[in-house]
């Protein structure tokens, strides 16, 4: 399988495959405000994994926020035509990354995305500053292991 990400192009929309996580921060990137704000990115992804629509919803400042984005997206994707698919969530932070329930949250939003036969591949927590920004996955902390198809 091609990766278009890193060193080369991003992704294209119902062409490419997002593989991995770096393929997909690579997108969340482009995406996200500048200057950072708190705010949730989704990416709708089609059962091969190749991009869909992105959802930007600002204002997610509280921390539980991701449980609704999840739901209602997921929710809306239970129609769709082209099948339920996967989701790539990203909650942008400023000045803050991991919180102490976000382990609690990552399970609950995975469940909340299969309850409605969506697959919830990744969620980032993404901290922002003035030097950039890091992600982390929730799922480490409860060891979880990735869940990108290997190529």
């Amino acid at each position: 399988m091609s990766k278009f990400c890193g060193a080369h192009r991003a992704p294209r929309a119902g062409v490419d495959p997002i593989v991995d996580a770096e393929c997909a921060l690579d997108v969340i990137a482009l995406a996200m405000s500048s200057p950072p704000t708190e705010e949730t990115i989704v990416m709708v992804l089609d059962e091969d994994h190749r991009g869909r629509t992105i959802i930007i919803v600002d204002g997610t400042t509280a921390d539980d926020a991701v449980l609704e984005v999840v739901e209602r997206v997921t929710a809306s994707m239970a129609d769709a035509p082209a099948g339920p698919g996967a989701l790539v969530v990203a909650s942008i932070r400023v000045g803050r990354g991991l919180g102490p329930a976000d382990g609690d949250r990552w399970l609950e939003a995975s469940d909340l995305a299969e309850a409605g036969g969506v697959e919830l591949l990744e969620w980032f927590v993404v901290r922002t500053d003035d030097d950039g920004f890091v992600a982390s996955c929730p799922r480490d902390l409860l060891a979880e292991p990735p869940r990108w198809r290997s190529g």
